[in-house]
């Protein structure tokens, strides 16, 4: 009977809550009320589990000894180093493997021990399970699928580690030393623009005016063009003596017609 433990059974006893009932069974671990049957009586029959009827309340379920002595021998194993089956089991469920029978199969070893791992692993931290329809789903984490893969899991403390001069960069302005200047750095100035006797100060030649730019051909006639000649005026005196040599024959005529008219 001991060699007959499953995950299945050390997940149903975890997802056992004081004073559950059977009827609450199936909803905590997520199956139907058929499915929550079966375990219970799978439970029940590993001496895994008792019922305690009170009537007229509802049947409870609750963990029996050999059920506890199964959850803390668990426990004690889960505080064991990481050994070459648990690194086999998280290589098997990245493969593909995420029933608990079909790691078993596989890796041809007893369901208890399988189960022990299993749990040793979640409590870890490397892998997860989902139980649904009176089935139990592997997942890996994300240092679980680092440890499957064999790349080291990232400590806090490597982020901290830094090299000296990344330490110096993160200091405060008023902390961090100026650098030593170099004698080869250093420039000596003229103390004095003194020419030396002997010698005869240079004569500094001025530079010649600028020269306006010459226009080119086609631009000076573009930009200069010659001025239009001046329309004609009309002679205004012209006008002035025709106008007036109409309204003296307009007069003359009116003068003449009334003339004969009488």
């Amino acid at each position: 009977m001991p060699d007959e433990i499953t995950f299945m059974d050390l997940a149903c006893l975890m997802s056992l809550t004081p004073d559950i009932t059977f009827e609450k069974f199936g909803s905590a671990i997520n199956s139907s009320i058929f499915d929550a049957s079966n375990l219970a009586g799978t439970l029940k029959q590993k001496q895994l589990i008792d019922f305690s009827s009170y009537y007229p309340g509802p049947n409870t379920i609750v963990i029996s000894e050999t059920g506890k002595t199964l959850m803390a021998e668990a426990d004690t194993k889960a505080t064991t180093p990481f050994d070459t089956l648990d690194q086999e089991v998280l290589t098997q469920v990245s493969g593909g493997k995420r029933i608990p029978i079909e790691l078993q199969n596989t890796l041809n070893i007893r369901s208890k021990d399988l189960a022990l791992h299993l749990y040793k692993l979640w409590k870890q931290g490397l892998i997860i399970y989902e139980l649904r329809s009176g089935t139990v789903n592997l997942q890996l984490t994300e240092a679980g699928y680092l440890k499957a893969k064999g790349t080291p899991t990232p400590t806090p403390g490597a982020a901290a580690a830094a090299t000296p001069q990344d330490s110096q960069m993160g200091m405060p302005a008023a902390q961090m030393k100026p650098p030593t200047p170099s004698p080869t750095s250093s420039i000596q100035m003229p103390t004095s623009l003194t020419p030396q006797p002997g010698t005869m100060p240079s004569r500094t030649t001025p530079p010649p005016p600028p020269q306006p730019p010459h226009p080119m051909p086609g631009v000076q006639a573009a930009a200069d063009p010659k001025p239009a000649a001046p329309k004609p005026q009309p002679n205004n005196t012209l006008t002035y003596a025709a106008i007036a040599v109409i309204i003296v024959l307009i007069l003359l005529a009116l003068f003449y017609f009334y003339v004969l008219k009488k």
